[in-house]
């Protein structure tokens, strides 16, 4: 057994894929297309700890076709830690399709545009999880009325639309159905340490040089030093997304606890208006019987009125009149009884 580094961490993919010979072979079989040379571009390590930790490489690869011809393409290489907005991604593409050092001179055209690969290396699953380690998404030109698949290289299409490969390393450890898939398992982000003990003799004939170069990682202090301050980065990145979690609680938490207030205030409110309602109500239903009473003590009075002209009519005495009806000379003066 010999303890290698842990091509997860950035750096040590770095190193790992610095060797051109290596590189050549891990991209050759990732694309399963025969590189005949290739070229490593000016490489750019961006380091965002607020969003995302991810390595970019790219490469300047000639290939050679099954027909014997020979094409150059942009290889771009993607390796990306956490589960970051897909939008960076193309962001990034974008950049690279408008780019003027992604253009080659020909003889024939002048300038015309590389032909683009994309390579990604992530460090968490897709989102549907799928079971497949090594994911290749392959163009195809076809006739949309017969469906019939088209042997068609034309410039437009080779320009404007490109091939992918998706390497889901969490599901590397799962599955290792051929050599590509046993040698990217020592990708060992599960456990996240510097070295892995490995028996080389497990490996692929043809993969012994990535184990060597690896055993060679572990062995440098600058490396060993550059994986000390990735796992800094990392722990700072997911102290701040605990932070941005718990924040984003504590906010949910508010504005729960604030959609709570806002109902019982319109609970309190729409009861107040009901209370309102109902004493307007009250208030109505009161002047209502006090108008009734006023109607019954005028009917009554009209009736008394009736009965006392009836009774003076027939000649009874004012006094008599007035004790059987119960009434006063006031009331009598008011209604012209006198």
């Amino acid at each position: 057994m010999i303890k290698i580094a842990n091509p997860a961490y950035d750096v040590v993919f770095k190193y790992l894929m610095e060797d051109n010979k290596i590189a050549k072979l891990l991209l050759s079989d990732l694309l399963q297309e025969e590189i005949i040379e290739l070229e490593v571009r000016p490489q750019e390590y961006i380091m965002d700890v607020i969003s995302m930790t991810v390595y970019r490489l790219d490469f300047n690869a000639k290939i050679k076709n099954a027909d014997g011809t020979e094409k150059v393409v942009l290889v771009e290489v993607q390796k990306a830690k956490f589960p970051t907005d897909i939008l960076r991604f193309r962001r990034y593409l974008g950049e690279q399709y408008r780019a003027e050092q992604n253009l080659i001179k020909t003889e024939k055209d002048g300038f015309k545009a590389l032909p683009i690969i994309t390579v990604y290396f992530l460090g968490y699953p897709l989102s549907s999880n799928p079971p497949y380690p090594v994911i290749r998404v392959r163009r195809s030109v076809t006739d949309n009325s017969t469906q019939e698949v088209i042997d068609l290289k034309d410039e437009f299409i080779e320009s404007l639309t490109h091939d992918c490969v998706i390497v889901q390393i969490p599901k590397l450890k799962e599955t290792r159905r051929n050599e590509l898939e046993m040698i990217l398992s020592l990708f060992d982000e599960q456990q996240y340490r510097y070295e892995i003990s490995v028996n080389e003799e497990d490996y692929p004939e043809r993969y012994r040089e990535v184990i060597r170069r690896l055993l060679k990682a572990a062995a440098s202090e600058e490396v060993r030093k550059s994986m000390e301050i990735e796992d800094e980065i990392i722990e700072s990145f997911k102290m701040v997304e605990r932070d941005k979690e718990k924040l984003a609680e504590e906010l949910k938490q508010e504005k729960q606890r604030a959609e709570q207030e806002k109902q019982r205030a319109e609970q309190e409110k729409q009861r107040a208006e009901q209370k309102e309602k109902e004493l307007e109500q009250e208030k109505q239903r009161a002047e209502q019987k006090e108008k009734e009473l006023e109607q019954e003590k005028q009917r009554a009075e009209q009736e008394k009125v009736s009965m006392i002209k009836e009774m003076l009519k027939q000649g009874m005495s004012k006094e008599i009149v007035m004790h059987i009806a119960k009434v006063d000379e006031a009331f009598l003066r008011k209604h012209n009884l006198m």
